[in-house]
């Protein structure tokens, strides 16, 4: 079995690269698995030479296993484009922001994964940031620290808190927009037109559903420049319910407005709603409504005049 020439090693790690591209991202291969997508046998050092032209060209990176099994990664097109004009030290902190995601990693964690000085690694972090390959986040969790993330990426909703936070702080204005509209749209569905005072039959099906209250919401010019997920509204259609604005209806699967009541009523206007002593008020007692001059009064408007 000949050994390949340097031009054959080039062209067999090229296709070794392009066949570990179609795994899942991030795939770990041992080194049996990337011998067997060799296709025939190699000798050994055939394989290094292989393996160790991919980790010269970055597009592969080694990687250690729990357990010390030596494992590689294909690292992907877009990036390998990036990393390719990077520094080592740019390159090792790249690798480790890409790995966090969504989720970002404290610049405390990236140096001591990194071992490296402050100096050192602050300098490569800004080399990344002017080139827009990294940027810094804030956590609302931790708003303390300093995040690192892709500069492709949005952040995660555990890190953001989603679309109710601006720049970690809560939107209470935009959330009370949102409320009030979110209202006023379920209650223009609840009530006839033209006759606010009726209502709609036992058996009517027309209340708004939270997929059309998102839809309506979405088309909006309301949320002109944030993203919003069917979640994220109904968090808010549940926020209308737990405040007696809403209830649901049609088993649950829409909701109404609940029609408000007048704090003004008969009751309330009456002398024995508002008596200082109410609970003295019987019948042989103190105060009776037989004998209520209050009750007379409010009875007799005229005498008054």
């Amino acid at each position: 079995m000949s050994e390949p020439s340097d031009a054959e090693v080039r062209q067999l790690s090229e296709t070794l690269y392009e066949k570990c591209l179609q795994a899942p991202t991030g795939y770990l291969f041992t080194v049996k698995e990337l011998q067997d997508l060799m296709g025939a046998r190699r000798t050994n050092e055939a394989v290094q030479r292989i393996l160790n032209e991919l980790l010269r060209t970055r597009k592969l990176q080694a990687m250690t296993k729990t357990g010390g099994i030596p494992v590689f990664k294909a690292i992907p097109v877009e990036t390998l484009e990036k990393i390719q004009n990077m520094t080592p030290d740019e390159e090792m902190l790249y690798m480790y922001i890409q790995e966090a995601a969504r989720e970002g990693i404290w610049s405390k964690t990236l140096k001591q994964k990194s071992n490296m000085h402050t100096t050192t690694m602050s300098r490569a972090l800004k080399t990344l940031e002017t080139k827009r390959f990294v940027k810094v986040i804030q956590s609302v969790k931790n708003p303390t620290r300093k995040i690192y993330m892709l500069y492709e990426l949005t952040p995660s909703i555990d890190v953001s808190g989603g679309p109710w936070f601006t720049e970690g702080e809560m939107d209470d204005e935009f959330i009370t927009m949102l409320l009030t509209a979110i209202h006023k749209f379920i209650s223009s569905r609840s009530l006839p037109k033209g006759n606010r005072e009726a209502s709609f039959p036992p058996d009517y099906t027309g209340y708004p559903t939270l997929n059309q209250i998102y839809l309506w919401v979405k088309n909006s010019d309301l949320v002109n420049d944030v993203e919003l997920a069917e979640a994220d509204i109904k968090s808010l259609v549940d926020v209308l319910v737990y405040d007696g604005k809403v209830e649901r209806v049609t088993g649950n699967t829409a909701y109404k407005a609940v029609r408000r009541i007048d704090s003004t009523n008969g009751f309330t206007e009456a002398p024995c709603g508002r008596c200082p002593v109410f609970a003295l008020c019987r019948e042989g007692g103190p105060v009776s409504a037989s004998n209520c001059k209050y009750f007379e009064e409010w009875l007799n408007p005229a005498d008054e005049f």
